[in-house]
């Protein structure tokens, strides 16, 4: 089993609909967990906490976008809970948010993102 040990992990759910399944996930996995539902008080806990990386739904609104590029400054990692609309047909599938978030902050400090298959 994959293993968080140590690391704390944001998970970001404005309906509701995947926070608690990620967040047993996460805990089952070693992590501190912590579900917001905005990225408004997502930046809040940002500010409060020390976050290893973060889960959030996929969004191009201008609100989700400058929360991004703030969780590049400050150099933390992001996943999506959800693809991005394709630009052409794909049959890849994104992998699970324990193994992506494992692997980013892995790579965070080589500044090298990759998908994780």
């Amino acid at each position: 089993m994959t293993t968080l040990t140590e690391l704390s992990i944001l998970i970001v759910d404005p309906k509701g609909d995947a926070a608690f399944g990620l967040r047993q996930s996460f805990i089952a996995a070693g992590a501190k967990a912590h579900v917001v539902e905005s990225l408004a008080f997502a930046e809040r806990l940002l500010d409060a906490k020390s976050i290893d990386a973060v889960v959030l739904p996929y969004s191009q609104d201008p609100q989700t976008v400058a929360f991004c590029r703030m969780l590049a400054a400050r150099n933390i990692p992001s996943v999506f809970t959800s693809e991005p609309p394709a630009r052409y047909p794909t049959r890849r599938q994104m992998s699970g948010a324990i193994i992506a978030v494992k692997g980013l902050v892995a790579e965070c400090g080589a500044q090298t993102y990759q998908l994780v298959h």
